[in-house]
């Protein structure tokens, strides 16, 4: 049984206000390519489809896109999908019951957990195939268990009633559930079991560009889910193994300038009947890369003209770390005529260097009480530039006057 994993696309996402949708296309055509080899018989997609619970019409129109080509070109091709924190379980689930007949599953409550999708092995001329369970486990949520329709009760802290929050309990509760449905689906002939899961290991790295809890109490113990041939996990937007035979896929593009130079790829995984399962990281190749560069403004701006390394990064999403010890005027106007996709500068020597010789900065904010909004328009005039100047001073004052009257006739 041969398929891929891959997790955390955040269709939508908009990086420093520029949208990737333009970058996650690319990714998708990529995909689609390597599920051109029909030796793949599913797709699995580990949570965090989307970036946001509501997400734009114009991700809603690429994931669309994407799903109506892949089939297209390969109906046969199973597609296994759930979600993740950012997801909403309802708009991904909608229309679920349609697509299932389609090839396209989409488990989107704890519930339907428990109820694996089951593939046969495609074998020529074999007369009992081995099957695989894939168990989809969505993201999980306080009180999530209670799901009338599945007959499921809500399993509570044992002295309080209140229902369980705590990310680990709640991940005991499904592991303990999902072992009796492994064993229910191994007794009913099922070669391998497949996890599907999203949430933070214990084992896991994280990196910047995750939406995670503080401290480590929500972190899941990966031997939770060790009776598993496989467990294909998203959340975490690094590749990385998390247990025997668990894996983050990790994010296909990076969505931080922390993950600058960070392999991103999907996992193509292969069970045997011998109980072995091998994993390939398949390397995804970015529209535009991410960089990240520290010098001073004069040398961005005049000097690296001949440097290889950031003249090949010209056209790419960039973040450049100021070198120097004062405070450079509106650099990104003015480095951007060369570096287009400049989305971040930081001037952190600089304002270190402020902070340092007391000029401006830590300056006790009761100076500006009493003084009306103007007065604190001129602190930041000098937190910024060192002094306060009278014309933008005034011209403030008249806007902020201007605003006060407006809201006043309202």
């Amino acid at each position: 049984m041969k398929f891929l994993h891959t997790a955390d696309w955040h269709l939508g996402k908009v990086f420093y206000e520029h949208p990737l949708l333009e970058d996650q296309e690319h990714f998708l055509r990529q995909l689609q390519e390597l599920l051109e080899d029909t030796s793949y018989q599913a797709l699995l997609i580990a949570g965090d489809v989307y970036d946001r619970s509501i997400p734009s019409p114009e991700a809603a129109r690429l994931l669309s896109a994407f799903l109506g080509s892949l089939k297209a070109r390969r109906p046969d091709l199973e597609i296994l999908a759930l979600p993740g924190n950012h997801d909403s379980p309802a708009r991904l689930g909608f229309g679920k019951e349609l697509f299932a007949g389609l090839g396209i599953h989409l488990i989107t409550s704890a519930g339907g957990a428990w109820k694996p999708v089951l593939l046969q092995e495609r074998q020529d001329g074999a007369a009992d195939p081995p099957v695989c369970a894939f168990f989809l486990l969505p993201f999980l949520n306080a009180a999530c268990f209670h799901d009338a329709a599945a007959g499921l009760q809500t399993p509570d802290d044992g002295e309080s009633g209140l229902p369980i929050r705590s990310q680990v309990r709640l991940a005991a509760e499904a592991a303990a559930r999902l072992d009796q449905a492994r064993e229910a689906a191994r007794s009913a002939g099922a070669t391998w079991a497949v996890l599907g899961a999203h949430c933070f290991t214990q084992e896991g790295i994280g990196s910047e560009s995750e939406r995670v809890f503080l401290g480590t109490a929500e972190r899941v113990p990966a031997e939770l889910f060790a009776g598993f041939d496989y467990t294909a996990l998203g959340h975490l937007h690094r590749f990385q193994q998390a247990g025997k035979n668990a894996w983050y896929s990790g994010s296909p593009l990076a969505y931080s300038f922390a993950e600058a130079g960070q392999e991103k790829v999907v996992l193509s995984v292969e069970l045997r009947l011998e109980a072995s399962c091998s994993v390939e990281p398949l390397p995804v190749r970015p529209l535009r890369k991410l960089w990240r560069f520290t010098g001073s403004f004069n040398y961005f701006f005049r000097e690296s003209a001949h440097d290889p390394e950031i003249t090949q990064a010209e056209e790419d999403y960039l973040e450049l770390i100021l070198t120097d010890t004062a405070l450079v005027e509106n650099p990104l106007p003015l480095l951007r005529r060369r570096f287009p996709r400049l989305l971040s500068i930081s001037q952190a020597a600089a304002f270190a260097s402020l902070k340092l010789s007391g000029q401006a900065l830590g300056r006790p904010v009761q100076e500006s009480e009493g003084r009306g909004g103007a007065g604190y328009f001129e602190d930041f005039l000098l937190d910024i530039y060192g002094a306060a100047d009278a014309e933008k001073t005034r011209l403030f004052q008249d806007f902020l006057s201007a605003a006060e009257q407006e809201e006043t006739a309202l």
